[in-house]
């Protein structure tokens, strides 16, 4: 991500804010390759060897810097700091990779380098929701069944899974029809009469 130059924040271009992903570093591009974990572990009294619990992954987080491009006019600085000060969690992709979304929020300390002669960069420190990055949703139009699968219910070639049936869908003359399944105890048990079918 950071060998991008240009992205995209809440959906606004950095492009039209007049900014750019800057690499102020001598050498490689550092990034972070898995998210950090945390082990906890529980010690008792005369036991060298800990008993192992879980392991907590921590949201992700990276620091970013930003060079400006319109670094005189006084408002530009007004304008990306209400871009980048935003109350919750906003989509972030960079344009070196546009399937990979970042759920991100600007946060701890935000520092601003120059020289004094309108020359500089911004350095902020993202977090993320979670520890991973998402996709956007996939839309698939016209999507066709063969001859054989056409019935009550879809059947799945034994190939994809092992003679498994599709239950719960039709075929009708608007498309396929998902019929209602119960989701809650109450309605599984006031139509189940005998426990063992339930999968």
């Amino acid at each position: 991500m950071k060998q991008s130059i240009n992205f995209r924040y809440d959906n606004i271009h950095s492009q039209d804010m007049g900014v750019h992903i800057a690499w102020n570093s001598k050498g490689l591009f550092k990034e972070n390759f898995l998210p950090n974990r945390k082990i906890i572990e529980k010690k008792i009294a005369n036991r060298e060897k800990p008993y192992f619990q879980r392991v907590e992954h921590e949201p992700l987080s990276f620091s970013l810097s930003f060079a400006i491009a319109d670094w005189e006019n006084p408002e530009t600085l007004r304008k990306l700091a209400r871009w980048f000060f935003q109350p919750y969690y906003k989509p972030l992709v960079f344009d070196s990779n546009p399937n990979r979304v970042f759920y991100a929020i600007f946060e701890g300390d935000s520092s601003v380098f120059h020289n004094g002669m309108g020359e500089g960069y911004i350095e902020l420190n993202i977090r993320c929701d979670s520890p991973y990055s998402y996709t956007f949703e996939q839309t698939k139009e016209d999507t066709e069944f063969r001859d054989s699968n056409i019935g009550t219910s879809v059947k799945i070639n034994s190939s994809n899974f092992a003679l498994g049936v599709l239950d719960n869908t039709e075929i009708t003359s608007n498309g396929i029809t998902v019929g209602n399944y119960p989701t809650t105890w109450g309605a599984v048990y006031a139509s189940t009469t005998i426990w063992g079918g339930i999968i």
